[in-house]
C-alpha cells in the first residue's frame, strides 16, 4: 500500500518537472491503487473474523466486494485519463519531454512488476480473491509503465505526440485490466464454482482410495478464501450408520489435506440402488399426510404450539 502511494508521489513530482503528460496520467492510476490497496487491506481483516448466526459460513464474500471495487474504480481512473489525453490531443496542447522522464517508468514498470510476483505469491498461497486482483492489478501496472516509456522514447526522438497516445493506450488497458477484475468478482458473489481442476482433484482423491464408492454429485462454490464443497456418494445398502460415520469423518480429513482451502465439506450417501429424486417425493409426500393428520386432530393448536 506505501509502495504504491510512494509510486504516485514520484510519478506525478516527476511528471510534472519533466513535462511528461504519460507519467503524470500514469500516477492516477497510482494513486488510486494506493486507495484499492487500503480497501484490500480493511476487506481482509474484515473476512477474518469467524463465523455467526448471521453469517454462518463467515465472512469471506466480502473480498469479492473490495476486488469489485478495484476494478470499478480502475475503469473509472482509465475512462478520466483517456479523456483528459484525447482533449489535450486534439487541442494541440503537447509538449516533448524532458529525457529523464525515461528513468521514471523504468523504476515505475520495476517496481510493479516485483510487487505483482509477492502479492501472487500470497494470493495464491491464502486463496484471497482480493489479494489476487490486487496482484493483477500491479501486472497492468507494469505494463502500463513499459507503454509510458515507449511513449516518452519516441516523443523525444521526434515524435511529439507520442507521449499522449501512450497515456491512451495506458488508460486503454487498465480499463480492460478493470473490467476483467470486476467480471470475476461479480462471478464470486453469484456463488462461482470452485475451479474444475481442483474438483477434479477432488474426484481422484476418491478413486485413488475409495473405488468402491460411486461419485453420484460433486459441487464447489468460493466463499472468498474457502470453499464450500457438495458430495453426494453412493454406497452400498448393507453400510450401516456407524460405518457412514467413520467414512464420512476420512473423506473429510483426507479432502481437507488435499485441498487445504475446503474448509465446509458436506458429505451425503444414497443406497446403490436409490433415486434420489424419487426418496425425495416419497418423503415430501409422507411430510405432507403426516401434518395433515395432526392438524385434523383435536389438540392439533396444542401440538403445534
Amino acid at each position: 500500500m506505501f509502495v504504491a502511494l510512494a509510486l504516485a508521489v514520484f510519478k506525478t513530482t516527476l511528471g510534472v518537472l519533466s513535462g511528461s503528460m504519460a507519467l503524470q496520467a500514469h500516477s492516477l492510476h497510482s494513486f488510486g491503487d494506493f486507495l484499492t490497496k487500503g480497501i484490500n487491506l480493511a476487506s481482509v481483516k474484515l473476512s477474518s473474523r469467524p463465523a455467526n448466526s448471521a453469517f454462518p459460513y463467515g465472512y469471506g464474500k466480502v473480498q469479492f466486494l473490495s476486488a469489485n471495487f478495484i476494478g470499478l474504480s480502475l475503469m473509472a481512473g482509465a475512462g478520466a485519463m483517456l479523456w483528459y489525453n484525447l482533449s489535450h490531443l486534439g487541442s494541440g496542447h503537447v509538449r516533448i519531454p524532458e529525457f529523464w522522464a525515461v528513468f521514471g517508468a523504468l523504476i515505475s514498470a520495476g517496481t510493479a512488476e516485483l510487487m505483482h510476483r509477492y502479492l501472487r505469491c500470497v494470493g495464491e498461497h491464502t486463496n484471497s480473491p482480493a489479494i489476487l486482483a490486487a496482484a493483477a492489478d500491479n501486472r497492468g501496472d507494469a505494463y502500463s509503465s513499459l507503454a509510458v516509456l515507449a511513449g516518452i522514447l519516441l516523443s523525444i526522438l521526434g515524435w511529439v505526440s507520442a507521449d499522449h497516445l501512450a497515456a491512451i493506450l495506458v488508460s486503454i488497458l487498465v480499463l480492460r485490466i478493470g473490467a476483467v477484475i470486476a467480471w470475476d468478482s461479480i462471478h464470486g458473489l453469484m456463488d462461482g464454482s470452485v475451479p474444475s481442476h481442483q474438483i477434479e482433484g477432488i474426484r481422484s482423491l476418491l478413486a485413488l482410495h475409495h473405488p468402491g464408492i460411486r461419485v453420484v454429485d460433486l459441487r464447489g462454490r468460493r466463499m472468498g478464501e474457502t470453499w464450500e464443497v457438495d458430495l453426494q456418494l453412493s454406497i452400498s445398502s448393507q453400510v450401516t450408520v456407524e460405518e457412514c460415520y467413520v467414512l464420512t469423518q476420512e473423506l473429510e480429513a483426507r479432502i481437507a489435506h488435499s485441498e487445504p482451502h475446503a474448509c465446509h465439506i458436506r458429505i451425503r450417501f444414497i443406497p446403490e440402488s436409490g433415486n434420489v429424486s424419487e426418496m425425495v417425493i416419497i418423503d415430501t409426500a409422507s411430510a405432507v399426510d403426516e401434518f395433515a393428520d395432526l392438524v385434523e386432530r383435536p389438540s392439533a393448536s396444542a401440538v403445534l404450539s
